[in-house]
This record gives C-alpha cells, structure tokens and sequence, in this order.
C-alpha cells in the first residue's frame, strides 16, 4: 500500500511539472522534448500526455500533432481562482464597513460545485463582545441550515428546494433546522420579499445572522455575505436590510446592473449557476 501511495504521489508530481514546463513554452513541446527536459522515461511521460490530453488539459498542436500545448481546462481553472481573488478583494471593504457599523462578524462564502456545500472564502470577526461566531475556513454546511445558503437558494428561484431533498435531504444540525421542504419554501419566499434571509440558531445553536446573495455580470449567483451574532443581539429588523445593500453594492462593483427589486429575480444564468453545485445529481436512494 505504502508503494503504491508513493506512486501515486510521484505521478502527480510529474503532471504538475508537464504543467510547469508547458507553461514556460508557448510553442509547445514534443513529448520526446518533455522526457527529456524533465527527466522522465519516455514511455511514462507518452502516458501521462495522453491522459492529460484525453481530459482536455493538455492539447496538441502542429499538421503532425506532436507538440503539445496547455489546454483551456487549465486556463477556466485559472480564471475561477481569478474571479475568486477579485470578490474577494472588492468585498473586503464592505464587509469591513459592515462589521465597524453592527460589531458583528461578517463573512462571504460560495457554493461547492461538487457538494452543494456553503464555503467560507473570507471573513472579519468583530472581538467587541469578546466572543467569536465564525465557523472555520474547512467547515462545510449545508445551504439549507443558514442564511448564507438560504439566500442562494432564495435567489435562484423556485424548484431548488425539492432537488435539494431529494438529492442530499434536509438534515437537522440543530433543533432549529427547517427539515421540512414546505416550510423551507415559504421561509425562502419570505427571504425574497425583504431582501435578506436568516438564521435562527439553524446551523449553530445561540448564534443568528442575516445574508444576502451576490450576482455578478452576468447575473450568476457567486457567492452570499452574512452578518452574525449571539442570540441575545440578533437584531435582523436593523442589520438585514444593511446587508442586502452590501450585497447590492458588492454586485454592482462586480459588474451587476439590476437593483433590489432583481436580487431575487429568478433569472436564467443564476438559476444555472447554482444548479451547477450539484443540489440534484445524487438521488436519494444512491446516498450511503
């Protein structure tokens, strides 16, 4: 077992200097000039290009096909983490502004596209209180067990909610966790008509907060920012309506040209990216 984990690893590390060396070499390179820059037996590198060349991620190039080149897998790749940094960096402000105006922890996260999970990107904790209600970078939560989620959910329009049960279920975390698909789709329609959605101890017990979803140009759900606080300061009347414009703000800084009455517009683009995290793919009778 030992050596075939060592084996694996090694593996990976020749794909990610193929990556490396293709990248430094615009014309691309044959894969008798890959083995030997690298160093690799040319048969292992054949079987490396071919199978990186069968995912897309390597092309080749030339009337005889033997040079190869990066293909646009990597370059989607690298402008999803580009897009990532970018909100990243025009959220922090407002999320900072959010944070000095309510003393309350801020955070912005995006839906996993491969589990449907919420994950959080970024975060500012207020210590005014001296106490912390900001989950770990690594926790993963379910979107229907917070106002993060909530929020995407509400956004994304109708129909989410029953592929959401049927594929991974309503799971309680706590005793406050809405589990049922009815009253989580009027608690859903109740988030679009004031512009936020919220959290009533539903992922953490004692901890509430406040979010709203962020669009970007071409209206795609990206991602949903929160306020949040302990229970005895939950104040959603105030800090909701504060976060909904930050959201607003945050959008249009992305490039959004709606407003609030289109936060929640159940538009075509948001509908698919949110799909696209895989609320729907596993039935229910294939989950273990």
């Amino acid at each position: 077992m030992a050596a075939a984990s060592t084996h694996a690893v090694k593996s990976a590390g020749r794909v990610l200097d193929i990556f490396e060396l293709l990248g430094a070499e615009p014309e691309g390179l044959s894969a008798a000039q890959i083995s030997t820059k690298l160093g690799i037996a040319r048969s292992s590198t054949h079987a490396l290009v071919q199978t990186l060349v069968a995912r897309g991620y390597v092309r080749p190039e030339g009337p005889d096909a033997k040079r190869f080149t990066l293909g646009a897998p990597l370059v989607q790749l690298g402008l999803s983490v580009t897009d990532r940094l970018e909100l990243r960096t025009v959220a922090r402000p407002v999320l900072e502004r959010l944070v000095a105006a309510w003393h309350e922890t801020a955070l912005l996260a995006i839906a996993d596209g491969e589990a449907g999970d919420i994950l959080y990107v970024d975060k500012i904790v207020s210590d005014r209180f001296g106490f912390r209600t900001d989950p770990r970078f690594d926790a993963r939560r379910p979107p229907h067990t917070h106002s993060l989620g909530k929020a995407l959910l509400a956004a994304a329009g109708d129909g989410l909610v029953e592929a959401l049960a049927d594929a991974k279920g309503l799971d309680a975390v706590t005793p406050f966790t809405i589990v049922d698909a009815d009253a989580l789709d009027r608690d859903l329609r109740r988030t679009r008509e004031r512009g936020y959605a919220t959290d009533e101890q539903e992922a953490v017990l004692g901890v509430c907060c406040v979010g709203a979803p962020i669009r970007d140009h071409t209206s795609r759900l990206v991602a949903a920012i929160s306020l949040s606080t302990i229970r005895e300061y939950y104040r959603p009347d105030l800090t909701g309506p504060a976060v909904r414009d930050a959201a607003i703000e945050i959008s249009r800084a992305m490039g959004w040209d709606g407003n609030g009455e289109r936060l929640y517009a159940p538009e075509p683009a948001a509908q698919d990216s949110l799909r696209d995290a895989d609320v729907a793919r596993t039935p229910a009778s294939a989950r273990t």
